[in-house]
């Protein structure tokens, strides 16, 4: 264990040296203001952590991309055409991270890597939440600009979050919950600050339901992520128009990733992660494995998705307004506020809802089943039979959403 922490030192300290031109160039956003929690094994149903997050952002051109520029090979959400920051991830030794902001925390650096820059940093190197916080401490002296919730799991059996600014962390481990979850929004509770109160009231209490009592990827997908109940401060529309500004489901959503660890012991590369490319009640979950060591290309881009293409469209057909593009860098990479109210057509997207949350019940069943006959067979499958999987999902999915953007959004002939 000394010798692996000193080889993990070692190799902070030359990716820190050689990283620091990169994170001087950064034009990230101290800003993300995103919906996030973390289950310990003893809060879900198969006993694995579970992490997740709604992205929230300017930015609607979101990927998933295989990166091997670290350590260890990884899988990260990015804006399209920007692999330098990432926004949430999972690499092959079963290390798993997110982030929402909270802006509350203190500062006191104007060096090293920003919300972004840090969570690509951990996921090149970091191997266990153990590592990630070694990571954390090593920062606090040489300068760090985060100012976040950091969700953390790995192959170990930890689930926490770190609330870390500049210079400075403290650790909340589910595990200490009663419950065995924690969520987050942009807030630290070590903090005084406000925003997304409403949706972490909201997000507590989907997690204390009965119907959570035993976590699963399926009700993070279908039930947490997509929630649209409406808080207190919710403006009131015309019939049929809802105001999404703070709901968990929110205007600004871009981007969902649910990640489902492994128990303590197992193999990490069982590793999975979910991901959603576009409005998640617009678009369906793939599921991708680290150790499958590539990403289907339509969610890769080239430079843009053509999943989160479809999705966008099909969005859009629902809302009466197109959302704003930001014109400061720093707020496209994270929206922080919602900007002014999108009202969605709830009353016209019964059918689309249903169809897209059968779609992805369907994945999440021939993803099951697959786990289930992998698993009796002893050994996680040749990355060759992963990659086979996940092109098939990513296919069936983007089928899917392009028959109903086709049916609700017809492109204009000529077009």
């Amino acid at each position: 264990m000394l010798a692996m922490r000193s080889a993990f030192s070692l190799a902070l300290f030359l990716c820190l040296l050689r990283g620091m031109p990169l994170f001087a160039q950064e034009r990230e956003a101290a800003t993300e203001q995103c919906t996030v929690g973390v289950a310990c094994g003893r809060a879900t149903a198969d006993g694995r952590p579970l992490l997740w997050k709604n992205r929230d952002a300017h930015k609607r051109d979101n990927v998933v991309m295989a990166l091997t520029d670290g350590k260890i090979p990884y899988l990260a959400l990015c804006d399209a055409g920007n692999s330098d920051v990432v926004w949430g991830g999972a690499n092959q030794a079963g290390f798993c991270v997110i982030n929402a902001v909270a802006r509350d925390l203190p500062q006191g650096s104007t060096k090293g890597p920003g919300n972004g820059g840090f969570m690509k940093l951990a996921l090149q190197q970091c191997e266990s939440v153990a590592h990630f916080e070694e990571l954390l401490t090593k920062t606090n002296e040489t300068g760090r600009r985060t100012r976040a919730n950091f969700g953390v799991i790995d192959a170990h059996g930890a689930a926490a979050f770190f609330e870390a600014g500049h210079t400075s962390f403290v650790r909340c481990d589910a595990d200490q919950s009663d419950t065995g979850m924690l969520v987050r929004t942009n807030f630290a509770t070590t903090a005084a600050g406000s925003v997304g109160r409403e949706r972490f009231a909201r997000a507590a209490a989907i997690c204390r339901s009965p119907q959570a009592k035993s976590l699963t990827p399926r009700f993070v997908l279908q039930q947490l992520l997509r929630d649209l109940q409406a808080p207190a401060s919710a403006a009131v529309g015309e019939k049929g128009l809802q105001d999404v500004r703070e709901t968990i489901h929110r205007q600004t959503t871009v981007a969902a990733l649910v990640l489902h660890g492994v128990k303590q012991g197992e193999d990490p590369q069982w590793t999975t992660m979910w991901a959603v490319l576009g409005q998640p009640l617009f678009s369906m979950a793939v599921p991708l494995w680290p150790a499958s060591g590539v990403v289907p290309p339509v969610l890769a881009g080239n430079p843009r998705s053509a999943l989160c293409e479809a999705s966008k469209r099909l969005a859009d057909a629902f809302y009466v307004a197109n959302l704003p593009s930001a014109t400061d860098p720093e707020e496209a990479a994270e929206a922080e506020q919602p900007g002014a109210v999108r009202w969605l057509r709830q009353d016209a997207m019964a059918v689309v809802r249903r169809d897209i949350v059968f779609g992805e019940a369907d994945i999440l069943a021939r993803y099951d089943e697959a786990m289930t006959d992998w698993r009796a067979a002893g050994a996680v499958p040749k990355p060759a039979a992963l990659r086979a999987f996940q092109e098939g999902a990513a296919q069936l999915n983007l089928k899917r959403i392009l028959a109903l953007a086709n049916q609700h959004a017809p492109v204009p002939v000529g077009k």
